[in-house]
């Protein structure tokens, strides 16, 4: 068994006796009077604290947002957060606690998908909806019942990716994916299915460690392999130290870097600098704002950007990264749950999100019984980075003109 799933597999265990004693009553839910409460796990520290940092933010402006309107059906919303570190057992151990006070309508699990991925054992038995902020592509058939994906997953992103490919013309694929995380082995996984499906010849699929400095050895291997392209598939700091590299090694070369939308955020964009220049990168539909057409899809995300702009976190992030708009829609999808139940009682809601089809910052979410994601490709963007910011390719303008509004 490989070392990560051995630590998935052990945190679920964990998970289990922690919630050992825990019965139907669960299902319940709070009172319908008071502030409705929303417990949430997010790497605050560690090394996907920049994920986790704006994700926090974002659900804060927003929930004062909805607040400073009435709040939901006259209650305010309360949010607790807890900082897992970026560590799969803290996460679970974290996620644990708020499920067992019996505090909680709702709960929103972490952006490391490692960590949401060890969750699922203790959404089971506490019954309480839960929001994934990490694009767990196992929760994607709505085998668990009680947890919904907020961003698109690594199968959206990788059908995504081989969309772009096929249309542009390349032949040659080299991947590079960090081996000990979910994200990176699902990611790879996924690409390399939609190749095979679309003919696209994977010259190189290489994992990498996320904590390594040194990735010339892997850029070596891209370079040599023939490849047209070269995408990433990682978070944390890995990826930049990647595309600082890639810019001294691959120059000339005539392979063309990609990212994935863990990178679309100016923590990634402005301390690369100049090295990220060109570099490609899949997104969800809100990075790419400022060319979304006119319309209800656009005023929403213009208007999350303006709440953000004045906020303290414009200092670190003039624009809103990718995470943030998707923590906003985390709030917006609880509070059209809880309308459209009436109540917080955990299984009203849990039935309530399964049958939303609501528009949001990351574009329109709908949930069935047997898709816990509810977004596609066409809620995908594809942008490249000029000047320091994210801009949509002419591919993506071209799809933009089909957006639901």
């Amino acid at each position: 068994m490989k070392r990560k799933s051995w630590v998935i597999a052990a945190a679920a265990a964990v998970a289990i006796t922690a919630l050992a004693g825990c019965t139907a009553s669960g299902a319940e839910g709070g009172s319908d009077d008071g502030p409705i409460k929303v417990g949430v796990v997010l790497p605050l520290t560690g090394p996907y604290a920049i994920l986790g940092g704006p994700g926090s933010a974002a659900m804060e402006l927003m929930a004062e947002q909805i607040n400073s309107e009435g709040g939901i059906d006259g209650r305010q919303i309360e949010l607790t957060f807890k900082d897992d570190t970026t560590d799969v057992t803290q996460s679970v151990t974290e996620y644990n606690q708020l499920a067992a006070s019996g505090e909680y309508d709702v709960l929103v699990s972490s952006s490391f998908v490692s960590a949401s991925a060890a969750i699922s054992e203790s959404a089971t038995a506490a019954q309480i909806p839960t929001l994934s902020l990490g694009p767990v592509s196992a929760y994607g058939d709505g085998s668990n019942e009680w947890i919904f994906v907020v961003p698109a997953t690594a199968e959206i992103y990788g059908q995504a990716m081989v969309e772009y490919f096929t249309a542009i013309g390349v032949e040659k694929l080299a991947i590079g994916y960090t081996g000990g995380d979910v994200f990176g082995t699902g990611g790879s996984e996924s690409t390399v299915q939609y190749a095979d499906e679309a003919g696209l010849e994977i010259v190189l699929n290489e994992p990498f460690d996320q904590a390594a400095t040194d990735f010339t050895p892997l850029i070596t291997k891209a370079l040599d392999s023939g490849a047209d392209a070269f995408l990433v598939w990682g978070a944390g700091p890995a990826p930049g130290i990647i595309t600082g590299q890639f810019a001294a090694q691959g120059a000339g070369s005539g392979v063309q870097l990609y990212m994935t939308g863990a990178q679309a955020s100016t923590l990634y964009s402005i301390p690369v600098g100049e090295a990220g220049e060109g570099v490609i990168l899949s997104s969800n539909l809100a990075v790419a704002g400022a060319d979304i057409p006119a319309g209800s899809l656009k005023t929403q995300i213009d208007d999350f950007a303006a709440l953000w702009a004045a906020s303290d976190s414009a200092a670190d992030y003039p624009y809103p990264p990718q995470f943030a708009f998707e923590g906003a829609a985390a709030i917006q999808l609880i509070k059209a749950a809880i309308e459209a139940a009436g109540s917080t009682d955990h299984a009203a809601v849990r039935d309530a999100l399964e049958g939303l089809d609501i528009l949001t910052t990351i574009g329109r979410k709908a949930y069935s019984p047997t898709d816990h994601v509810g977004l596609t490709t066409a809620d995908l963007a594809i942008v490249e980075i000029q000047d320091g910011a994210f801009v949509a390719t002419e591919y993506s303008i071209e799809r933009f003109a089909d957006l639901p509004n």
